[in-house]
């Protein structure tokens, strides 16, 4: 199966996984499984980062590519067609980079890993990555 973390799910790997379900560490540790990271989340943590709210123990240009290594992870681009594909989404959610992220997933035929109930009014693959 093909995963994309969003941003929160990502973080959450790292830095308190006693967070996720058991389901999504079998499932992102399982090594026949493609695990994707956005380009959308790295933006979205670099401005968290540059105003304040997303401290980090090293520079956001080491932090991102260390565990993208450790974890295995694929960077998925924005292409055309995700962002045409978020104008055509219903406004359940305004978040645009949560918005993008369904997009991508999609048009990639990915599953998404979230802990946002709001995702679930989307027509996306899910996987909930709460505990």
């Amino acid at each position: 199966m093909r995963f994309l973390l969003d941003t929160q799910c990502w973080l959450w790997w790292f830095t308190q996984p006693e967070k996720l379900s058991e389901d999504v560490i079998e499932q992102i540790a399982d090594e026949t499984n493609e695990v994707w990271f956005s380009v959308a989340s790295v933006w979205e943590m670099g401005i968290k980062v540059s105003i304040g709210k997303l401290p980090l123990p090293e520079p956001i240009d080491d932090y991102v590519p260390t565990r993208m290594t450790q974890l295995g992870a694929k960077l998925l681009e924005i292409k055309a067609s995700h962002a045409l594909r978020v104008a055509a989404l219903p406004l359940h959610h305004r978040d645009p980079f949560d918005r993008m992220l369904i997009a991508q997933a999609q048009i990639e035929d990915m599953t998404l890993v979230s802990a946002d109930f709001t995702f679930n009014q989307y027509e996306v693959s899910l996987l909930w990555a709460a505990s």
